[in-house]
């Protein structure tokens, strides 16, 4: 069993890597990443180097998404140019990378296959268990792996939240069996919060904080930021703003395109007659609306970056507005954050955001958490990935205080290749892994 990683470790985003058994190759998620200050022009995005695939495209037997994210299923689009495969993962994921796929025209490239919570799938040689995980957008998955070599466990992205939205917890009691059963040969664990003290906290703690800044600010129209795909954040907000007596108005394509799917999939409830069209907002008064915005992430064409930049076409902001930017700026996205918000001020606009009020929940673990996770694994074999270096760092120190051997921790980075074998794990060369700059 050969590991090869192309591309999320070191960094925050294009988290990709493959799986090859038997000739065969399984890639675990195809992202993209933000570029950083200085890093590339305005509006790019870096996607991994694709060459080591595509020179092996023949081979690929499948794509598993674990969540539908944009650093783990936003380069499919460009991989899926030069390469055919089908694609796994849950119906609000596929839901989620379909949207970017037939935008480029593609969609007759891959299989769509649909996965439930619990699943497992042949894929080639691959013996593939679907794990329910908890993050900050729906119906996210860890991947077991059985293989002759053992079971290998990738986390996905996850958190531990005891209260969340939907009710659908991580699966530790799955994880638990197969440490208790077939054991946990090798673990990959996301490290995005590993140097983060405590426990995440739940989701649902911000919707509190969300209905008291709707009272707070009744007198004025609130246009909320955040994630398109936070279909979490979403309903959250949706229920605040119809307790309140306001509309919701989604503005931005994928705010619009993903509110549809997610009611359609029945993952977001809000009623016919709260959810408004931007097309209608002239008949409403300020205080009896709630615009659901994409542009979180201060992207330049984002529906609220055209609002700061005073683009009519759909409302004019100013004193009788407040923006809650309910997100953190992703790394490499801070200046361009700022300079939203300094826009909106500059317009008269309240701007609140997570420095202010806890508008904000992470959907990553933080170090007790991990520490949880860890003893319920107790794996053989522990290599952290997802992070900055520091991240990986961070996580691997939480395996070592919870029983994992240092010399059983390997920290890679993109283009390693490791080789699990009977007895051993060992790294195994390295392929070319530059950022591609789309």
């Amino acid at each position: 069993m050969r590991l090869v990683f192309l591309g999320g470790l070191g960094e925050i985003g294009r988290n990709c890597m493959a799986l090859e058994l038997d000739g065969s190759i399984l890639i675990i998620d195809c992202g993209l990443m933000f570029p950083r200050i200085g890093m590339a022009e305005e509006g790019d995005i870096i996607i991994p180097d694709f060459s080591w695939l595509l020179e092996r495209k023949d081979r690929i037997v499948g794509c598993i998404a674990t969540h539908g994210h944009e650093d783990h299923v936003g380069a499919l689009q460009y991989l899926l140019r030069d390469a055919s495969f089908p694609l796994f993962g849950s119906a609000l994921t596929l839901g989620l990378a379909r949207n970017r796929i037939a935008e480029a025209g593609l969609v007759k490239r891959t299989e769509f296959v649909a996965v439930n919570d619990g699943d497992r799938r042949h894929i080639g040689p691959f013996d593939v268990e679907f794990i329910a995980v908890t993050h900050s957008v729906p119906h996210a998955h860890a991947i077991a792996v059985h293989t002759p070599r053992g079971v290998i466990l990738h986390s996905g992205d996850f958190k531990l939240d005891l209260t969340p939205v939907d009710d659908r917890r991580t699966n530790l009691a799955r994880i638990g069996s197969l440490a208790s059963n077939e054991g946990i040969r090798l673990l990959m664990l996301d490290s995005t919060n590993a140097g983060e003290h405590g426990h995440a906290p739940s989701e649902k703690s911000v919707g509190a904080v969300l209905r008291s800044l709707f009272n707070e600010h009744r007198d004025q129209r609130i246009i909320t930021a955040s994630f398109a795909s936070h279909i979490h954040r979403v309903q959250q907000v949706a229920d605040a703003a119809i307790d309140a007596g306001r509309v919701v108005v989604p503005l931005g394509r994928s705010m619009v395109n993903n509110i549809r799917l997610a009611r359609e999939l029945g993952v977001l409830t809000i009623p016919d007659n709260h959810l408004v069209s931007a097309d209608d907002l002239d008949d409403y008064d300020h205080d009896e609306v709630c615009i659901i915005s994409t542009g979180s992430q201060g992207e330049a064409m984002s529906a609220l970056s055209q609002l700061a930049k005073g683009d009519r076409r759909f409302l004019t902001v100013g004193e009788r507005d407040t923006v809650i930017f309910s997100s953190h700026a992703i790394p490499g996205n801070e200046r361009n954050v700022n300079a939203v918000v300094d826009s909106l001020l500059r317009r008269g606009v309240t701007v609140v955001h997570s420095g202010i009020a806890d508008v904000h929940a992470t959907g990553h673990a933080q170090a007790e958490d991990l520490k949880m996770y860890l003893s319920i694994a107790q794996p053989e074999w522990f290599v952290p990935i997802h992070g900055e270096y520091r991240h990986m760092v961070a996580n691997a120190e939480l395996g070592v205080i919870m029983g994992v051997a240092r010399d059983r921790t390997l920290i890679c980075e993109d283009g390693d290749c490791l080789v699990l074998g009977r007895e051993s794990l060992v790294r195994d060369g390295e392929i070319p892994a530059p950022y591609v700059i789309v």
